[in-house]
C-alpha cells in the first residue's frame, strides 16, 4: 500500500477530557487510502528536538474531506509539544502504516475488545464494520478503563447502534472489573473477536479466544520508532510450525496479528 509522508494542516484540536484530546488534521492522499487499524507517524515540530517520530493509531478518516483524526493523552515533552498546537498550525505526518482490521465474515456475533486508549483503532473499525452487518449480526462494543472519565470512544460506537458494555477498574462506571471479564460473559459460537490496548489485557483475550476456537485479531501494542520495519524496535516473538520461535515487526508486519500468531509469554 501506498504511505506518504507530509505536511498536514491542524483543522481541528479538541479536548475531550483532561489531558485527552483529539487532533484533526488535513491529510488528503493519507485519508484516502487508510484503512482501520492502521497507524500514522507525527513529527510535532520541523527540528530534531523531538528526535523521534510518535506512532497514533487512526481514529477517523474522512477521503471526501482529505481528513484524519487521531487521539493522544498528554504523558511526556512530545505529547505536552504537540497539546500547545494551535489550529492552523502544522504537524509532519507519515502514513498510513501497518495492517489493518479484517471482518471475519463468517461470524455472527463481532466482538470489538477496546482497552484504555485501544479504542480509536477499533472505533474506526466499527464504522466501516457497522453498514456491512446483515439484520442477524450482533456488534459488541466491550470498552474499558480505569475510571468513567478515561473511558475514550464509548458516545461514538453508541451512535452507531452497537451494544456498548463498559468495565472500569474503579467501577464508576458500568462493571467494576476487567473487560476480559465481560468477554469470558459475551462470547458464544459464531462470535469473532478484535481487540487493541495494553499487552496483558491482549494476552488474556487471546488465550480466552484459542481455548475455545474463536477467531480474534489482536493489535498490538508496542514502541515503533521507525514505523518502517528498519529499527527492529518492535520485535513481536511468533511460533514456527517445528516448535521453535521467529520474530516479526509489530509495524511492518502488524500491528494487527491472529490471536495464534504470537508467543504469549
Amino acid at each position: 500500500m501506498a504511505r506518504w509522508e507530509l505536511t498536514a494542516t491542524i483543522l481541528e484540536h479538541r479536548r475531550a477530557s483532561p489531558g485527552q484530546f483529539e487532533l484533526m488534521l488535513h491529510a488528503p492522499p493519507i485519508a484516502e487510502v487508510a484503512l482501520p487499524g492502521q497507524f500514522v507517524q507525527l513529527r510535532a515540530m520541523d527540528s530534531l528536538s523531538p528526535y523521534l517520530r510518535r506512532s497514533y493509531s487512526i481514529l477517523r478518516a474522512n477521503p471526501d474531506k482529505g481528513l484524519i483524526s487521531v487521539f493522544y493523552s498528554v504523558q511526556s515533552a512530545f505529547t505536552e509539544l504537540l497539546s500547545m498546537k494551535p489550529v492552523g498550525s502544522s504537524v509532519r505526518v507519515l502514513g498510513p502504516l501497518g495492517n489493518w482490521f479484517q471482518p471475519v465474515r463468517e461470524a455472527k456475533r463481532h466482538i470489538l475488545a477496546a482497552g484504555g486508549f485501544g479504542a480509536p483503532p477499533l472505533c474506526y473499525f466499527a464504522s466501516k464494520l457497522a453498514p456491512t452487518l446483515g439484520k442477524d449480526d450482533e456488534l459488541v462494543i466491550l470498552i474499558a478503563a480505569r475510571s468513567r472519565d478515561l473511558l475514550v470512544g464509548l458516545d461514538e460506537f453508541r451512535a452507531l447502534g452497537a451494544t456498548a458494555l463498559v468495565a472500569t477498574d474503579d467501577g464508576s462506571s458500568g462493571y467494576r472489573g476487567q473487560v476480559t471479564d465481560l468477554l469470558r460473559e459475551n462470547l458464544t459460537t459464531g462470535s469473532a473477536v478484535y481487540a487493541c490496548g495494553p499487552n496483558g489485557m491482549l494476552r488474556s483475550i487471546a488465550r480466552e479466544c484459542i481455548s475455545q476456537s474463536i477467531p480474534c485479531q489482536v493489535s498490538i501494542e508496542s514502541p515503533m520508532p521507525c514505523g518502517l520495519g528498519v529499527c527492529l524496535a518492535c520485535a513481536v516473538k511468533t511460533p514456527l510450525p517445528d516448535g521453535g520461535t521467529w520474530y516479526k515487526r509489530a509495524c511492518a508486519d502488524g500491528p494487527i496479528f491472529q490471536a495464534n500468531e504470537i508467543v504469549w509469554d
